[in-house]
């Protein structure tokens, strides 16, 4: 396998992203410079960031069978990652807050991604793949939080769309999809890794032009010991809130681990499974787009509402395998059961995050999470194996819990503000 080739192709792509990032970020009436800079260098780290995510949840899986891994094994090294951020994520998001200059902390980290992503290449069995797994899922669980702090923070001090920063990862996350279907199509599994690769390289790159927060308004108060900071975030408030966001965000998680896989049991070869992926983000991009508008005509509880709808009729269909033709608009329903979702869940953390702490907060949130989508990971290897395709049934009842939970709190809670 030409392995540069790979690294090659991957790199362009990520150029095209953050090319469609200059061209779809922020400016302004008053400091222009400042915020459209600061814009641009959180887009294109989204995408550098989404590329390698792009490639690693539809195809990853599909390098550990092809490592001859079984789907169980597969099921557990999947659900690694999530046990590593409930452990580590806090104090790596924390350490963010404490140094008051995040945009460096999250190069430090890329350069973990990089080192433990081209370690897969010469791990052959089990064991090492989830040893490996685990130490790469430290560097990398962490950058999604500290990224989207840096993004809502740049939204409180620019007036930014959050959206259209974020909608950039989403555009590359696209081009992981496409590409990566299309060379393991080409050449084997294992060339997942190898693009993979090619994306940390990018998050190195991207990683060392993030703006510098220390000294700013909001970075200049130091938060207090990790316990503490953690006992402060953890409110029976924002728990049971974040709670339902997690199990929501959970419900995805069979798809994660074994849609490709039952995909190909159809008959649908990895470059339709990178197109079907891609038909989810393109709506997603689409919610992004609009983010202010659809924020502020629907609100928190209203964007809730509607990803859980659409959750209920897509993990339904989803239960039946259906056709490819009908596989394409329950994907676009990705734009609803995650797009309107994190955007519910970003706009609920802005309103309850604090100078000093957004980095905490939002590592509490991916805590949660992360205890809610380990647990699924690890029960979707024997639903799979046990009910095939109707185990997203399971799903659409963690929609259903997810959905009921959120809304009482928020309805029972403080109001709820618009994104």
């Amino acid at each position: 396998m030409k392995g540069y080739q790979l690294v090659s192709e991957a790199i362009k792509s990520c150029q095209m992203g953050m090319v469609f990032c200059v061209r779809s970020g922020g400016g302004g009436h008053n400091n222009v410079t400042s915020r459209t800079g600061y814009a641009l260098r959180i887009a294109a780290f989204y995408g550098a960031l989404f590329l390698y995510i792009g490639v690693y949840l539809p195809f990853f899986p599909v390098f550990l069978a092809g490592r001859g891994l079984s789907e169980a094994q597969i099921g557990i090294v999947m659900a690694l990652p999530l046990v590593a951020r409930i452990v580590a994520t806090p104090m790596m998001t924390w350490l963010a807050d404490r140094t008051g200059n995040a945009g460096r902390i999250l190069a430090v980290y890329a350069w973990g991604v990089l080192v433990t992503t081209a370690v897969y290449l010469v791990c052959r069995d089990f064991a090492t793949m989830a040893i490996v797994t685990v130490a790469n899922a430290v560097f990398l669980n962490p950058m999604m939080p500290i990224t989207e702090a840096l993004a809502l923070r740049g939204a409180r001090l620019y007036a930014l769309d959050y959206g259209r920063m974020r909608l950039a990862g989403s555009a590359t996350f696209i081009a992981g999809n496409l590409v990566g279907g299309a060379v393991i199509a080409a050449y084997s599994s294992a060339a997942a890794v190898w693009l993979m690769i090619a994306s940390a390289i990018a998050m190195v790159v991207c990683g060392f032009l993030l703006p510098a927060t220390r000294g700013d308004g909001e970075g200049a108060r130091m938060p207090m010991n990790l316990v503490a900071t953690f006992r402060d975030a953890a409110t029976p408030f924002n728990v049971l809130v974040l709670g339902g966001f997690a199990l929501l965000m959970a419900s995805h998680n069979l798809f994660y681990v074994f849609g490709t896989i039952n995909w190909s049991r159809q008959g649908i070869g990895s470059e339709m499974a990178g197109v079907l992926w891609s038909v989810g983000v393109v709506a997603e991009i689409c919610l992004f787009a609009f983010s202010g508008a659809a924020a502020a005509r629907l609100g928190i509880r209203g964007l809730v509402l509607a990803a859980c709808t659409a959750g209920l009729v897509r993990w339904s269909m989803m239960a039946f395998d259906p056709p490819l033709a009908l596989l394409f608009p329950l994907q676009a329903l990705h734009g609803l059961t995650f797009g309107a979702l994190h955007l519910a869940a970003m706009g609920f953390l802005s309103d309850r995050s604090g100078a000093g702490s957004a980095n905490s907060l939002q590592g509490l949130y991916f805590t949660i999470t992360g205890v809610a989508s380990s647990l699924v990971n690890l029960a979707a290897g024997p639903i799979y194996a046990q009910l095939g395709a109707s185990g997203f049934l399971v799903m659409a009842v963690l929609v259903a819990c997810g959905g009921a939970l959120v809304l009482t709190a928020l309805a029972r809670g403080r109001p709820a503000s618009t994104p």
